[in-house]
């Protein structure tokens, strides 16, 4: 076995045993491939997706879709309405497409899950504290946004949130020397977006760890109640494509693979427990865009730069600016022909805030012969309502800083308003989620942890009940939603669960 980076289509998987199998390269699997490799223990990575170099990575957006995006970013959570699903699948998984930004699990979420789940013992709270201090150093966290990072639109939502007492801040996140490219979404080309590729994977690999993209893991073995090895096949355009693996795990397997991937992966395996893949939970969200009368352009800046957390307790929502290129942002804007030409032309005028709730709605996941996952989610009524609520004061705050016209992007309202006084048309907005533009982000549960094993798939050392040598370290093992971006929380709870594994 190799340490460092390979690609097993181009280069084969050399590694057929192991102490620790990791599957899935994202916050979880970064994270415990970093502790275990740091006490010395041999580790292998196997990630389904590319390895993409920092030189390869594109601008375009439907070539980073392609590239970086499981299912090309056509995911979606079917229901009531098709929600998509944004993940990366890629060496980093998430970690490489989103914006790092940086929350600890807030006090009364991590007391609900000892109480209501018996937690205390498997995620104290000074474990995950000095986790975190860890993560905050090795990562990089940057308490704020400031300088040429800080983009236009950022400012402004900042301005905004203060004219409407609404407490807000500066983003914290994972970054080193970052430029504002406003390029998170597609990977950052300056390597200064701390994913997993560029810090954590890093680390472990210069301990001895050996991470293998186009490695997809079809099914964990399991021999007398130990899961002892994985299998898969060898994916990608290279001469090994299609070619069959099999990793023995001495120690343990991790499964890290994703809240979608990895009740799934445990399902095919034929690993069945109560509730697997039930409780997936999100924070579907949209945007309430403005035009303002001189230039944002929201393609300048940190990717995100603001939050607005004084609705989070009492509405059930988080704000954030969203700096996209401007092909996102056009396909976001209404009408068709020489309508939505004529909002093109306004469009370094355009900034764009989202809303993302803390849904109270719970679907399930399941296996699919014909998307390969299925997810079915449908938010309730009171969900609408915090989103209509949300965007609400998104339109308020964007009035407050100074925008001259608001686009609803709201089947059933008016597709502009122009008028601090006309924000009630938000009251009146449809429940049916069919009228809103919706993603679903923050994704929670499947492979629930609790002490029950009747109600429960993990325990809170995130074993799987019943099977020895098998673990879960990624956000489906969270049993409730949160309200705050994961990535952090699901890196301190895999850092304290593989901590644990030494």
């Amino acid at each position: 076995m190799t340490p460092g980076f390979h690609d097993a289509s181009e280069a084969g998987l050399d590694a057929d045993a192991a102490d620790f199998v990791i599957i899935g390269s994202g916050a979880g699997g970064g994270a415990a491939a970093r502790a275990l490799a740091k006490s010395g223990a041999r580790v292998v990575v196997l990630e389904e997706g590319p390895l993409v170099p920092t030189d390869k990575l594109s601008p375009l957006m439907r070539t980073t879709m392609a590239t970086l995006f499981r299912n090309q970013g056509k995911q979606a959570a079917f229901g009531k309405a098709t929600t998509p699903i944004l993940q990366g699948r890629c060496v980093g998984g998430t970690t490489f497409v989103n914006s790092a930004i940086v929350w600890r699990l807030p006090e009364k979420v991590l007391a609900k899950w000892h109480a209501d789940h018996g937690l205390a013992d498997g995620l104290p709270a000074p474990a995950l504290d000095a986790a975190y201090a860890t993560l905050e150093e090795e990562m990089s966290e940057r308490a704020t946004v400031e300088g040429d990072t800080a983009g236009r639109q950022d400012l402004r939502m900042r301005d905004g949130a203060a004219r409407a007492g609404i407490e807000g801040r500066m983003l914290h996140r994972y970054e080193r020397g970052c430029r504002g490219s406003a390029r998170c979404l597609h990977g950052c080309p300056n390597e200064a977006k701390q994913s997993t590729t560029i810090n954590y994977l890093e680390r472990a690999a210069g301990d001895g760890a050996a991470i293998f993209a186009h490695a997809r893991v079809d099914r964990i073995v399991v021999e007398n109640r130990r899961a002892g090895a994985v299998s898969g096949t060898i994916v990608g355009r290279g001469p090994n494509a299609r070619r069959p693996f099999r990793v023995t795990a001495r120690r343990a397997v991790i499964v890290a693979a994703s809240v979608v991937q990895s009740p799934n992966l445990l399902r095919r395996s034929n690993i069945l427990r109560p509730e697997l893949g039930d409780h997936f939970m999100a924070h579907p969200g949209t945007t309430v865009m403005a035009i303002y009368p001189e230039r944002v352009n929201m393609w300048l800046g940190a990717s995100q730069g603001y939050e607005v957390l004084g609705l989070r307790d009492t509405v059930g929502v988080k704000l954030e600016s969203i700096n996209v290129p401007p092909e996102v942002a056009a396909a976001r804007l209404p009408g068709a022909g020489r309508r939505l030409a004529a909002f093109i032309d306004k469009l370094e005028r355009v900034a764009a805030w989202s809303v993302a709730v803390r849904s109270e709605a719970e679907g399930r996941i399941r296996p699919s012969l014909l998307f390969g996952d299925r997810v079915s989610y449908a938010l309730t009524a009171r969900d609408m309502d915090r989103v209509r609520q949300g965007m609400k004061a998104l339109a308020q705050m964007h009035f407050l800083a100074g925008a001259s016209e608001i686009i609803t992007g709201v089947h059933g309202l008016p597709e502009t308003i122009s008028s601090i006084d006309q924000l009630g048309v938000f009251d009146n907005a449809p429940l049916d989620p069919r009228a809103y533009s919706m993603v679903a982000t923050h994704l929670f549960g499947g492979c629930r942890a609790g002490r029950d094993p009747d109600s429960s798939v993990v325990d809170p050392e995130l074993k799987v009940h019943g099977l020895d040598g098998l673990y879960v370290m990624d956000a489906s093992v969270f049993p409730t939603n949160t309200g705050v971006n994961p990535q952090h929380s699901i890196m301190a709870i895999a850092t304290v669960a593989a901590q644990r594994l030494v």
